[in-house]
């Protein structure tokens, strides 16, 4: 089933009076149940092809459809309500709030989009916090957390809502080889269970875990930038 198409994406900035293209003409396609991997050096717009996809960000050119739906049909609203209720979203740096507890900080997303009833949510929230290994520090603040815990927070909180995609920017780069490898089983089996992963890296090892791959190589600067 295919989940997500993206036809000739471009994405341009203009500064000071120069457009400086970091992203063109890349296509995806993503089936459930797939592993797509986006690699390339820095600045080859690994994470502006990600925020595209994603519905974070507009392509200057180009088109994004989620079952067939295009993105660029959608409201604003329209397109924060589809990336709550079937996009999950993993960073490398987590953007937790520090003060609230662990199961606060997974059920944030409860907030927003369609409502859901209490009991619903908080058995989500525990079966999530016990999947990803964290159901003992469920009261604890995520301030007292290591940056491996605080991961896999990030990783529960990205399911809470059950999406079909889980979009994830370099989500190992900050993390010890136990932690990574961790992270990355997890996404794993989420593939295995039907869903979609996305996920930007420059690991080679990372990278291998993937089923699809795309690469970017870096565009060169406008002739007024070299200068």
């Amino acid at each position: 089933m295919l989940l997500l198409e993206a036809r000739a994406l471009s994405r341009s900035f203009a500064a000071a009076g120069v457009v400086q293209t970091v992203l063109a003409a890349v296509s995806v396609q993503l089936a459930a149940g797939e592993f797509l991997v986006i690699t390339g050096p820095s600045g080859s717009g690994k994470s502006t092809l990600l925020n595209l996809l994603s519905g974070l960000d507009q392509p200057t050119a180009g088109e994004v459809r989620f079952r067939g739906q295009l993105l660029a049909t959608l409201s604003a609203t329209a397109i924060a309500r589809l990336r709550n209720a079937s996009f999950g979203h993993i960073f490398q740096t987590p953007h937790l709030l520090p003060d609230r507890t662990v199961e606060e900080n997974v059920a944030l997303p409860f907030q927003y989009g369609s409502a859901c009833p209490k009991a619903t949510m908080e058995a989500r929230v525990s079966e999530l916090l016990t999947y990803v290994g964290l159901e003992e520090m469920a009261r604890r603040r995520v301030a007292n957390l290591s940056g491996g815990e605080m991961q896999r927070v990030v990783f529960a909180r990205a399911l809470v809502r059950q999406p079909e995609v889980i979009f994830a920017d370099e989500p190992t780069g900050s993390l010890d080889a136990a932690n990574s490898q961790r992270i990355l089983q997890l996404l794993q089996r989420q593939t295995e269970e039907g869903r979609a992963v996305v996920l930007v890296t420059h690991d080679p090892q990372v990278a291998a875990c993937g089923t699809a791959r795309v690469h970017l190589e870096k565009l060169p600067l406008p002739e007024e930038v070299r200068q």
